[in-house]
């Protein structure tokens, strides 16, 4: 089942809005904010713009703070959801 968690989250990811702010889109905060908590590698958010940046995804880290205070924590919580939802569906599937 964990084998799997990539692509869920990869599918839904790709159904997040990726041109709905002129700055900083839908689809790039929350991939940004996956990366952050599921890189362990990570100590902190400079380190992840810094790799962002290194790899050509110009994200600066305060029009993300900026975001992070203006945009909607729905957007998470119902990615919870559908993951949840997801998995234990993949987890029957494999019984």
């Amino acid at each position: 089942m964990l084998s799997n968690f990539p692509h869920i989250v990869k599918y839904l990811l790709s159904l997040l809005p990726q041109n709905d702010y002129p700055k900083l889109d839908t689809f790039s905060f929350v991939s940004c904010w996956l990366s952050f908590v599921l890189d362990q590698s990570q100590t902190g958010m400079r380190c992840l713009f810094q790799r962002l940046n290194i790899r050509g995804i110009d994200i600066d880290i305060s029009t993300f703070s900026k975001a992070s205070k203006n945009r909607n924590p729905a957007i998470f919580y119902n990615l919870f959801v559908e993951l949840k939802k997801r998995l234990i569906k993949e987890k029957k599937i494999d019984k």
